[in-house]
This record gives structure tokens, sequence and C-alpha cells, in this order.
């Protein structure tokens, strides 16, 4: 019998960018739970069956934290098995690209070069595609919770309050001709369910990040 597949969530969050094509429109967003730490994750590898022990699973990540973005820090793209590959990219500074060749006697690279970021590249290999569409066939999808953010007033100070409201009650009260209201609550942070922002869905065409 095939295992049960866990499901990943998908919350709806309306887009209320005023003049957006996609105004008034909702858009999925990926319910992220709590992140694992580098220890849990060696458990659950042990978990699976894994004939070596955590301690010797949580030392081999370890290593691997430490040694690829050393690489990585180098222009040496890493590539793990059927996963993907590692690399870097430059982000240049607000109005800091070269104008011309001329402009480049003399010139250090801090000067134009606001950081440099660790990218991920899933691999797309047919035995191992990780990528996209090919992964959501990896996944069972469910819808859970319309998200919205808004802004309350605690102790004379403001701050942004995420509600969660189940789609099936959202869907029933409409149905009845009433207001829903949202249920659970959030003022930042990753606590087990949605953080609020895109985190891995998000829209397409028209659906703006939001």
């Amino acid at each position: 019998m095939a295992k049960e597949r866990i499901a990943l969530g998908i919350n709806l969050r309306q887009n209320k960018i005023t003049g957006n094509a996609g105004y008034g429109k909702y858009y999925p967003e990926v319910d992220v739970q709590k992140t694992l730490s580098l220890r849990g994750f060696a458990k659950h590898m042990t978990d699976h069956g894994s004939v070596y022990g955590r301690d010797l699973l949580e030392g081999v990540l370890i290593k691997i934290t430490e040694c690829l973005p050393e690489l990585v820090s180098q222009g040496i793209p890493v590539q793990l098995g059927g996963l993907g590959t590692f690399y870097p990219t430059a982000q240049v500074k607000k109005d800091a690209a070269v104008s011309s060749i001329a402009d480049m006697d003399g010139l250090n690279p801090n000067d134009i070069v606001e950081a440099i970021h660790i990218r991920f590249l899933p691999d797309t290999s047919k035995l191992d595609n990780i990528s996209g569409k090919a992964f959501k066939e990896a996944c069972a999808l469910e819808f859970r919770n319309i998200v919205d953010t808004q802004e309350v007033t605690v102790n004379g100070k403001i701050r942004k309050m995420q509600t969660l409201t189940p789609i099936a009650t959202a869907v029933a009260v409409t149905r009845s001709g009433g207001a829903s209201s949202g249920s659970g609550s959030s003022t930042g942070g990753n606590t087990g369910g949605s953080t609020g922002g895109n985190t891995g869905g998000g829209g397409t065409g028209d659906g703006p990040q939001i």
C-alpha cells in the first residue's frame, strides 16, 4: 500500500493594490510551517530508516553548511546529487551600473556590487526533476485559509496582525449572505502557519507578489 502523502497547504490572499490588473482577486501562497532545525532534519533522516545514526548524519550536514558557502564564495557552484545546484550571483548597487569601458579604469568591484547572493537551481534532469511544475506533482495540495494582514493599535503602537479564515468557512458564510471574520492571528515571525508573505506560491499572469 502506498504511503499517504502529507498535504501541502495552500492559502489565498486578496490583491489589495488599487489600480493593479489583479485587484480584488485571490492568489495562492504556501502555508509555510515551522522551520525544521538541522538537528531535526537529521532526526527525520534517521526516522526514514537510515542505517546511520543521527549524530553521524548531523555531523555530515554541519560540514556541508560550512563547506558549501566557502566554495560558492569562490565562484564554484556546488551540485548536490539530484537536489540541485547552489551558485552565486551579484546584485548591483542602486544607480551604480558601469556606464562605459572607460569608467572601469581603477574601479573597485565593491563600488558597484551591493551583495552576493547564494542561489539555488533545482535539478531538472529527467530522473530527478524537482523544478516548478514537476515538483508540484510530488505535492498533495489542499486549500486551507484566506490570509489577510491588518493594522491594529497595541499600547499606542501600530502593529500588523495576520488573520486566518478557513476557506470552507468563508465560502459557507458567503453563501448564507453573512460577513466572515478572520480567526487566529500572528504579529510576525514564522509560528508554524502561514507567514503572511508569498513564500513559494504566488499568482501568475497578472498576480503580483503581495
